[in-house]
């Protein structure tokens, strides 16, 4: 307790304190696992803090025709998450200080010395994502990065008109004899207006290197209407004699909403800094995978409401394990909602059938879902939640069985209150 009074002293002696980025919950739950035959309670502590004690910034611009500009920042404070209870807050003090900005500008151009503007990226899935990530991966969208195989590395950003130009001469990775080297250029246009509605973006970057050369070439067009609303994006990726592509195509028309992904590679061949990491999580010398195959990814979804009918048919990898599924949910009442889904993967023969419903009542909403799979595994789930039956609190009672046919389930009993 000392060592957190000693904490909350430091925070009022300091004036610039900032409160706002602090939240917690305490939680306690009962659970009687009817399967491992244990009961019992849990309490759990949440602490997220990302409170700044101090923050300066700092900025010198030139004056004249071409000027000199520098922009810095220099804070201090908490950088906390999953802190349990009375732990030492000292351990998770943070500091950064950081050149946010460096350039040299004239009149309408622009040249950044802090690093090199990277390969274009126009196309991420908006229906795969990384299914065997772990950590902040678990939901990351599939996305074949040009930046992965065409590498900026130290150099300069220049604007000129709109247009963003990255060129990167690293002196560690190129000698004046030729032994070695590595020279990097990129482009990235500005929008141009090709019509009434209709524009378009285009990027392009290369790299030429003694270790081995690479390209990418990258596209987006998009139109917009009263009506139709449509955004076409591609990159193409050239890695050492080898050719890569992907296309992301959203549009939607009234009601209806179409997403489409094709990439001829997934992402699984690449870990960057967007992964997590690597001593954390494995496989540390590549990223996840979406699918069991990870070439010819084509993925296409269809969602719409009609009267009230919320629906949506999803086909995942089509070219090889080829899972579809259909999810339907409609408000029979204002309170009450009920929902069923299927798929079926042509690939394994597997399929899976289920349902949904939930009722709002005045001070909780209940809920249910049923999944009959092919493997004869029937899951069975049922919730009762409310947030008005104690002021400040949400209570919740759930029963939770993966398959009712084998096991007897878990009933878990929580109350959190937050902050």
């Amino acid at each position: 307790m000392k060592k957190i009074s000693t904490v909350l002293l430091v925070l009022v002696l300091v004036g610039s304190v900032a409160f706002a980025g602090f939240t917690g919950n305490a939680e306690v739950t009962f659970v009687g696992d009817l399967d491992v035959g244990n009961y019992g309670f849990a309490n759990a502590v949440e602490l997220t803090s990302d409170i700044v004690i101090s923050e300066t910034l700092a900025s010198v611009a030139g004056e004249g025709d071409i000027k000199a500009e520098i922009a810095a920042e220099l804070t201090f404070g908490f950088d906390m998450e999953d802190v349990a209870n009375e732990t030492d807050a000292s351990a998770n003090l943070t500091g950064n200080i950081e050149i946010t900005s460096a350039k040299i500008v004239g009149d309408g151009w622009s040249v950044g010395i802090l690093g090199t503007a990277g390969a274009p990226n126009f196309a991420v899935s908006a229906i795969d994502t990384e299914a065997d990530g772990a950590g902040d991966d678990a939901a990351d969208p599939l996305d074949l990065k040009p930046s992965n195989y065409v590498g900026a590395n130290a150099g300069i950003t220049v604007g000129l008109g709109g247009y963003e130009f990255g060129l990167s001469i690293d002196s560690t990775l190129n000698a004046l004899d030729g032994s070695i080297y590595n020279v990097f250029g990129s482009v990235t246009t500005p929008e141009y207006a090709l019509g009434d509605g209709l524009t378009a973006t285009f990027g392009a970057a290369a790299l030429l290197a003694d270790t081995g050369s690479s390209a990418s070439g990258s596209a987006k067009v998009a139109y917009a209407s009263d009506a139709l609303s449509l955004t076409v994006a591609s990159d193409m990726i050239y890695d050492n004699a080898s050719l890569m592509a992907e296309v992301a195509v959203a549009a939607t028309y009234d009601a209806v909403a179409f997403d489409l992904y094709y990439a001829t590679d997934d992402d699984a061949a690449t870990f960057d800094s967007d992964d997590e990491s690597a001593t954390t999580y494995a496989p540390q010398a590549s990223g996840y995978t979406a699918y069991a195959a990870t070439t010819n990814i084509l993925s296409a979804k269809v969602a719409t409401t009609v009267a009230d009918v919320a629906l949506s048919v999803t086909g995942k990898d089509l070219v090889n394990s080829q899972a579809l599924s259909a999810d339907v949910s409609y408000p029979v009442t204002a309170e009450a909602t009920v929902g069923l889904n299927g798929g079926y993967t042509v690939g394994d023969s597997s399929w899976s059938v289920g349902g949904t419903v939930s009722y709002a009542l005045t001070d909780a909403t209940v809920a249910a879902d049923v999944t009959y799979a092919s493997a004869g595994t029937l899951e069975v789930n049922a919730s009762v939640e409310s947030t008005t039956l104690v002021s400040g609190a949400t209570l919740s009672l759930a029963y939770e069985n993966a398959d009712i046919l084998a096991n007897k389930g878990a009933i878990t009993a929580t109350a959190t209150i937050a902050f």
